[in-house]
């Protein structure tokens, strides 16, 4: 029986399957990271495991949606697809050149980010801020999660009046 997290982003994905094109910042910085294996969280559709794979990555895509991971299901080898829940998966520790989250928020995650990624290797985060919204991050929250981190790239940029949240956050580093 699926649980009411996978039955709601199920619903989600069958209603709109989502933009098919990398995101704007993994495109615009993926050549920070060292080649290799790469985490994908919440990777929906796959729009950006497909990316990284064409780009030489031996991805693994966590999703707990069955509808979105069909998605990814056309035995491309370069991409281990993980039907797992976020809220209880754990990150292996030391095993990644490359992590990106994008447009998902567990702060539960952000050790496991830390001890997932080989030194050297690369966050690719995208979230959102809104104080009135607990799913999303505080003001700086995100670079005090991380200061440990070398800061390539970091942005609060306000989003249109109609979206749904505040702002959105923007983040590239690198393990020291």
């Amino acid at each position: 029986m699926a649980k009411p997290d996978q039955e709601k982003w199920d619903s989600r994905y069958l209603e709109n399957i989502g933009n098919l094109n990398p995101s704007d910042i993994l495109s615009k910085y993926l050549s920070f990271s060292p080649k290799g294996r790469a985490l994908d969280i919440a990777c929906g559709n796959g729009r950006n495991s497909k990316f990284l794979a064409q780009k030489g990555f031996k991805v693994d895509a966590v999703d707990i949606s069955n509808v979105a991971l069909n998605q990814l299901r056309e035995n491309d080898t370069r991409i281990n697809i993980i039907h797992e829940d976020l809220d209880t998966w754990q990150i292996p520790q030391n095993r990644y050149q490359l992590i990106i989250n994008i447009r998902f928020l567990d702060r539960r995650l952000f050790p496991m980010i830390q001890k997932g990624l080989k030194p050297g290797g690369v966050l690719v985060f995208e979230s959102f801020i809104d104080k009135k919204k607990d799913y999303c991050l505080e003001t700086n929250e995100l670079l005090h999660a991380f200061c440990s981190f070398q800061i390539v790239y970091y942005e609060e940029k306000k989003n249109d009046p109609s979206d749904k949240f505040d702002q959105s956050v923007y983040m590239v580093a690198i393990k020291k």
